[in-house]
């Protein structure tokens, strides 16, 4: 047993492995339910490429030296690439699923091996690698493997997409940078103000960019008129903020075993609140956030009809990405290897569907 004295809290969480879940019979409050209405999730959760697409990831990884070593495949059977890939695309078509599963799987591979840890990166040398021609002078395994991925985009999109998404990339790397000083500063007693806190996790969960990549794999480009508007920078801050609090209550008890930074745990320590009250107060401010995006869609205007419809299944898109990375979330080993406990309640977030009057 694995256990952890939260800061301003009296109870005592316990971590325990997840196999040894059956010998507890704790409660999982309906207060902890993420909660989508039905247009949030899609008939068919998993994409019926998602096995296939799983091995040409691992196997594309692989032909840059990443997942050769015993300890480097562990990590990324943990990702669960098919379901990472598979439950956020869930219509996608196979070629387009496969290269965003490919561009997110090492985006977290390299994140958890090089950015949290500070080692040598270059922001400017990775988004030379996916927006331009030249060929990257590196004996990075991941640059080059960024490079593959900017090849392959480039041959589908045009300058002005390529260039939205290198602006986000670079944006998500620049605030990695800030998040790791905040986590550090964590790891030595120094908590961060909520809000603060909050608005770094709304970027460096890396929806910004996901955003374009699901242009990508709907197959259409959307106006920058479109990006721009006031309510659609909204909707991506209201999903940013989605994917986020469901990474950081799915991975709570990774976070408090690795005393890494959490909204949970920033909560709980700034609003000196038992740690299932925090719990609770974070899927609320889910469940609130959810609501709030599929009111602000209602608001967007036209950008005529043929656009319109492009933009109809890109917002479907993007309830399906956030539902699904919740889901991904919610249960992959790589979260779930571990699970916390205060008393006789098990701090977990299910997702469950609602189903809306009328």
């Amino acid at each position: 047993m694995i256990a952890y004295d939260y800061p301003n809290v009296a109870e005592r969480v316990e971590l325990i492995p997840a196999a040894r879940l059956h010998d507890r019979a704790p409660d999982v409050p309906a207060a902890f339910q993420l909660r989508f209405p039905q247009r949030w999730r899609p008939r068919q959760l998993l994409n019926p490429h998602a096995d296939r697409i799983e091995r040409r990831t691992l196997a594309w990884l692989q032909t840059y030296g990443i997942g050769r070593d015993a300890d480097e495949r562990e990590k990324l059977r943990k990702f669960n690439c098919a379901m990472y890939g598979g439950y956020s695309l869930p219509v996608a078509d196979f070629e387009s699923a496969l290269l965003v599963t490919q561009f997110i799987c090492l985006w977290l591979f390299w994140d958890d091996m090089l950015v949290e840890e500070e080692l040598g990166w270059d922001i400017g040398e990775v988004v030379r690698a996916l927006t331009d021609d030249a060929a990257p002078a590196t004996t990075s395994r991941y640059v080059a493997a960024w490079a593959d991925i900017g090849r392959r985009l480039r041959r589908a999109r045009s300058a002005e997409w390529l260039q939205r998404l290198g602006a986000t990339m670079r944006q998500w790397m620049e605030n990695a940078k800030l998040e790791t000083g905040l986590a550090r500063a964590f790891k030595r007693g120094s908590c961060p103000e909520f809000v603060a806190a909050f608005d770094c996790r709304t970027v460096s969960i890396g929806m910004y960019p996901t955003f374009h990549l699901i242009e990508h794999a709907e197959g259409a480009e959307l106006p920058a008129s479109f990006h721009e508007h006031p309510v659609v920078v909204e909707l991506k801050r209201l999903a940013s903020r989605l994917v986020g609090l469901g990474n950081d209550l799915g991975g709570l008890a990774k976070d408090i075993d690795q005393r890494w930074l959490n909204l949970v745990l920033i909560l709980g320590e700034r609003s000196s609140l038992p740690i299932e009250s925090a719990f609770a107060r974070v899927v609320a401010l889910h469940n609130e956030d959810v609501q709030i995006f599929d009111r602000l869609c209602h608001g967007l205007p036209s950008w005529g009809l043929e656009t319109d419809r492009h933009i109809d299944r890109w917002l479907r898109a993007v309830r399906y990405n956030v539902h699904g990375f919740t889901l991904w979330e919610s249960t992959a080993e790589r979260y779930q290897e571990l699970k916390a406990i205060v008393g006789d309640k098990l701090l977990v977030a299910p997702v469950v569907e609602i189903h809306e009057a009328g």
